[in-house]
Formats: structure tokens, C-alpha cells, sequence
């Protein structure tokens, strides 16, 4: 008798030895762990056919066909894996195949013969051993095979995890983390848009695009700490606009958070990492994890006061491609150039402002959760400056949107071809510095915003040269000596060929003041005025006196000690 046998024959008696003693059948059942009808069928079997007869009968259906041994399952469900068949899944049959017209693949003949009708195509037919072998590995395990950081990102999901910290578990603190996030708003913004090329704006000089929300929240308490609208032709973002957001935010706030939550992209470049670090804020990873930010859940929560807060004749195309049938229309007539972006869409004040009031709305709005109970995000943030970490001075070259490395040439100039204020435009911009001439050949490397080319350009040792450290600053505001495109009110050229003028003339004087602490044969030397000898001294003709006239004489160890040392300290 079998394990199972022996089992349902324990719980049959038990029952009936509980209804001899008085019991219900339903009750003596339920004690026993088994259902009523069980207990009849159980029964009834044993009255028909004996004990033996409390076993299962064998299974109807195709026979198992083929038999894997342990080689035999490895070598397809490791096929299986590299065969891509759709998201999380391989192909069955391109496993099969493949290791059946393998010859060096440790299938014996007989399992090559029973599987060879699968691989070739003459049946459906997935064998009960060939299902379980690959069974397993679908989903995760295929998604972590292609992604080794899909670990990260997929696996079980943990509710409330998300204001907690991830070493120890604790809650997280007011200022403590930030979760950013990128969002195209429900309704278009017109906006004047002096760049030839688009349909609306050549005709009507304004152009209606859903351009790029950046936007920040805390992760402890919900408090928006604040955001960046990006305006760019190619209604996109990157890498130069999350640091400049980044940077905005946090020096108004006067801190920067321990860590941030972000995505890919932009969010990750080596241009927004390169900030990071130099702001001391950790990155946690949410790349594939959508339902991994909070600020996901508060985007849906600000559309939903966008709508009200915006003017009434302002359309939104809504949140999904063709929802709102009348606004739709007019978005693609304005697309089109058919009709002023002003008749239908918000223009930028009047976006910024609805956008203002919204966040403030939620800001001070209580919010409800069964894990942490009822609290209002700007009451709980009160004070969130304790929760993170002082702001880093020096931040902004990091945060500039132009980083090139360039050799420093023609005793101190270099030169970055870059965009301009008008996207698709690109202008070369020549930066020098008065000290330049001490670093020729050095490899610099060049931050500058385009867009405030007067304000000039972070020069700085882009690798080690000549014994100096990498990152040592050259010049921390190098001017624009080179004419710059300017698209503002008064368009134009702005020429600031007058700097460059003027730290050519630092530039020689700073040269000529080293060059005259040399004599011709490269030893230090020091003017000396000769002792005037009356008329005799005097040439005719030249009117040259010679009193006036000096000679040479050789420097001392301590005045040729000292002169060294300062100009060291000047090359250094």
C-alpha cells in the first residue's frame, strides 16, 4: 500500500469513527482535512473494490514519448535561452532544432529520432520531458539571461518599499531621497518661435508643442521640490538640461538629497554622473521600473488639477493618442499650420502659472495611505534641509551644458564648435585666457553654456600634463574672444573681440615680466644702473645720456632663489 493509499484510507476512518461517536459528517470532515465528497468517494470505492481501490487509476493521455537525461535537458533549455522568441520567452522549437542538428550536443540517437518530427516542422507536438525542461526558465530567468540588470528591476515587488531605506529598512527622512522624472503634459504651449522650419511658425511666428516636464519629488512626505520646462525643437531633453535642472533646484533650496532616484537616458548620462558625483548625491537605479517612482503615481495626480487649473479655453489633447476627438483635430490643424497655436493652447505664462498653482495645490493637499497613515507633503517637508546634505560649492561647470576636451593652443586659445541658441544652428567659440601661454599643449577640458557665451568658459586639466593633477583649474571664467551669433530682441552678432584684446595685453605683460628676469644665455639676471660720468658719457648725435644707460650684474643665490619661486608659483 502506497503513501497516498495509506493517507486517504486514515482520514476515511477518522471520519467514520466521528459520525459513530455522534458527529455531523460536515463537522468530522473538516477535522480530519478532507471534503465531504472525498470522504463518500473514498468510500464507496472501498465498498465496491477494496482497499487497493483508494489509488489513483493512471492518467489518460499521450505518453511522455520522450525521456531527458540531466545532459540532454541542460543542452536544450541552454539553447532555449539564446533563442529569442518574444519578451520573456525563448523558442521551443529553435532549441529542439538546434540541438538535434547539432552533432557535438550530448543528445543520444534514440532522443534525436523522437525529437527530430519537432524540429523539422511535421508536429506541434512539445514532449512532456522538453516543456519541463525550458518550463522554468520563462520569464525572469530569460529576461535576466539577456539583462544582467534586470535582477534589479524585475523580481517581487514590495508595497511601501519605496519610502524606505534600502539597507536598513527604515523610513526615509524629509530631504533624504528624490525620485525625478521626465513627462510630456496633456496640452500643447505656444510659445514665439523665431526658427524657420515649422509649418506653424512660419506662418503665424508661435509654435504649440508638449515640451519636456522635469520634476522632482521627495520621496518621504510627496513635496514637489521643484521642476525645469525644457523648450527645444525637438520637444526632447538631455543630459546638459537634467544637471541644469538639478542644479536650480537644489541651490534654491540651499541642499542637495542624499540620493536621487532615476531612470536611463538622460537621467544616467556621464554628463548628468558627472554632476552627481560632484554634488556627493548616490543614484538608486529605477532603469525599467516605471512602477518603482513615486513620481509616476503624482504625475497622474497633477493632470487631474492641470485640467481645472488651466484657462477654460485651453484644449488638452488629452492623456492617450486620440481620446479627446474635437481637441485632437485641433492639434493636428495647428500642426499643420492651419490655425494660431493661441486660439486653442495655453501660451507660456499662462502654463507656468496653471503649472504653479497645481503643485501648490498638491503640496498642501493630505493625503491618505494604509501604510503610513494621513499627512500633508508641505507640512511634512518643513524643515527636510536636516534629512540631506550641504550644497557642494563650484557646482555649476559641472551643470553647464557644452563639455568638450580641447588642446590649448596659440599661447592660451581654444575653440568648441557647439549649438546655438537656435537649435540646429552650430558656431565655432574661441575662448582665451590671459595665462594661457603657461599651458600650451595641455589638454583642457571646456564648459561653457552657449547661450551666455559672455560669461565665458571653465577651462580646466582635462588628464595629468606635466606633473599637474587632472582638474586643476585653468581659467574659471576663460572670456569669448571670437564674434557669436545672439538671437534675442536686438538680433545680431556679438562681437568680443574687445576681451580678447585685453587679455592679450595681460597675456604679454605676463610673459615679458618672466622674460626679463632671463639674460640671452638662460641665466637669471637683474638690471643695474651704471653711475652717470658727467658730459663724457654723452655720444653726439644719439642723445643718448649715460646715466640712463644700465648694465648687468649677477644675481645673488637668495635673489636668484626668490625669483624662481615666484615664477613657479606663477606656472603652477
Amino acid at each position: 500500500m502506497d503513501a497516498v493509499t495509506k493517507k486517504r484510507l486514515a482520514a476515511v476512518r477518522a471520519v467514520q469513527a466521528a459520525v459513530s461517536a455522534g458527529a455531523p459528517v460536515g463537522d468530522a470532515c473538516f477535522d480530519a482535512g478532507v471534503s465531504v465528497s472525498q470522504f463518500k468517494t473514498w468510500s464507496r470505492r472501498i465498498d465496491e473494490a477494496g482497499l487497493e481501490a483508494l489509488g489513483d487509476a493512471p492518467r489518460a493521455g499521450r505518453p511522455r514519448g520522450v525521456e531527458l537525461d540531466g545532459e540532454e535537458a541542460a543542452a536544450i533549455a541552454r539553447r532555449y535561452l539564446r533563442a529569442n522568441a518574444g519578451r520573456g520567452a525563448g523558442s521551443v522549437r529553435a532549441a529542439v532544432a538546434h540541438a538535434v542538428a547539432d552533432p557535438d550536443s550530448p543528445l543520444r540517437d534514440e532522443t534525436r529520432d523522437a525529437l527530430r518530427p519537432l524540429a523539422q516542422g511535421l508536429t506541434g507536438y512539445v514532449p512532456a520531458d522538453v516543456r519541463d525542461a525550458v518550463g522554468a526558465l520563462r520569464g525572469t530567468a530569460v529576461n535576466v539571461y539577456r539583462d544582467a540588470r534586470a535582477g534589479v528591476s524585475d523580481g517581487i515587488y514590495m508595497p511601501g518599499w519605496l519610502r524606505r531605506d534600502e539597507e536598513t529598512g527604515r523610513l526615509l527622512q524629509p530631504g533624504e531621497r528624490q525620485v525625478w522624472d521626465d513627462a510630456s503634459p496633456n496640452v500643447p504651449v505656444a510659445v514665439p518661435w523665431p526658427v524657420r522650419g515649422d509649418k506653424c511658425a512660419d506662418r503665424w511666428g508661435w509654435r504649440a508643442a508638449r515640451f519636456q516636464l522635469l520634476l522632482g519629488i521627495d520621496c518621504a512626505t510627496d513635496m514637489v521640490v521643484g521642476y525645469g520646462y525644457v523648450l527645444r525643437a525637438s520637444d526632447g531633453y538631455r543630459a546638459c538640461d537634467v544637471a541644469g535642472t538639478l542644479l536650480e533646484v537644489w541651490r534654491r533650496a540651499g541642499y542637495a538629497p542624499r540620493a536621487c532616484v532615476m531612470e536611463g537616458g538622460s537621467w544616467q548620462a556621464a554628463h548628468t554622473l558627472d554632476f552627481l558625483r560632484a554634488a556627493g548625491v548616490a543614484v538608486v537605479d529605477a532603469k525599467g521600473r516605471p512602477n518603482q517612482k513615486l513620481v509616476e503615481g503624482f504625475f497622474n495626480r497633477l493632470w487631474t488639477e492641470m485640467a481645472v487649473q488651466l484657462p477654460e479655453r485651453c484644449s488638452q489633447i488629452g492623456r492617450y493618442r486620440g481620446e479627446m476627438r474635437k481637441e485632437a483635430a485641433q492639434w493636428m490643424s495647428v500642426q499643420s499650420g492651419a490655425h494660431d497655436p493661441r486660439e486653442f493652447f495655453p501660451q507660456l505664462d499662462e502654463f507656468l502659472a496653471a503649472l504653479d498653482r497645481s503643485v501648490a495645490a498638491l503640496n498642501h493637499r493630505a493625503l491618505n495611505s494604509r501604510t503610513y497613515g494621513r499627512w500633508v507633503p508641505a507640512e511634512l517637508y518643513a524643515g527636510a534641509a536636516a534629512g540631506g546634505i550641504p550644497l557642494v560649492g563650484g557646482l555649476w561647470p559641472h551643470a553647464l551644458p557644452v563639455r568638450a576636451i580641447r588642446k590649448v593652443r596659440r599661447d592660451g586659445m581654444v575653440s568648441v564648435t557647439a549649438e546655438t541658441r537656435m537649435e540646429g544652428l552650430r558656431h565655432a567659440y574661441y575662448f582665451a585666457t590671459a595665462d594661457g601661454w603657461r599651458w600650451n599643449g595641455a589638454p583642457a577640458m571646456v564648459r561653457f553654456d552657449p547661450h551666455r557665451a559672455e560669461q565665458g568658459a571653465h577651462l580646466s586639466l582635462a588628464r595629468p600634463w606635466r606633473g599637474i593633477a587632472a582638474g586643476t583649474v585653468i581659467d574659471a571664467e576663460a572670456p569669448c574672444v571670437s564674434a557669436a551669433p545672439e538671437f534675442t530682441a536686438a538680433a545680431g552678432i556679438a562681437d568680443f573681440r574687445g576681451a580678447g584684446r585685453a587679455e592679450k595685453r595681460k597675456g604679454m605683460a605676463a610673459v615679458r615680466s618672466v622674460v626679463r628676469a632671463y639674460d640671452g644665455r638662460g641665466a637669471i639676471e637683474a638690471p643695474e644702473a651704471e653711475p652717470a660720468h658727467g658730459g663724457a658719457g654723452t655720444r653726439e648725435g644719439c642723445g643718448v645720456n649715460a646715466a640712463h644707460r644700465t648694465r648687468r650684474r649677477r644675481l645673488t643665490d637668495e635673489e636668484r632663489a626668490g625669483i624662481e619661486a615666484r615664477i613657479c608659483g606663477m606656472v603652477s
